[in-house]
């Protein structure tokens, strides 16, 4: 499991943040991501890829605008779940 937010030339490398765990006994819950604004390297800026035997839950995003190449970003969510507040962009896939 890992959290990646790493910052080049005001430009986000791969993911402007990716949360990952493998298919073990790692469950992750109650994260809050918050007032994340900036550009993505990549057209899916938001990926939460979760294992499928411990989801992830509790997830909240609150207050992101993410943008690629002048156009709104994408999100990628498997086996995650969770809320948002605020404006939200890309659109969550919870």
């Amino acid at each position: 499991m890992y959290f990646f937010l790493e910052e080049f030339s005001n430009y986000y490398t791969t993911y402007i943040y990716e949360l990952i765990t493998q298919a073990s006994g790692v469950k992750i819950s109650n994260i809050i991501y918050q007032d994340i604004h900036g550009t993505s390297a990549t057209k899916v800026a938001l990926k939460l890829n979760c294992s499928p035997t411990n989801p992830c839950t509790g997830i909240s995003l609150e207050d992101e605008m993410l943008t690629y190449e002048n156009k709104n970003a994408e999100a990628l969510c498997n086996h995650a779940g969770g809320i948002t507040y605020g404006v939200v962009q890309p659109n969550n896939c919870f």
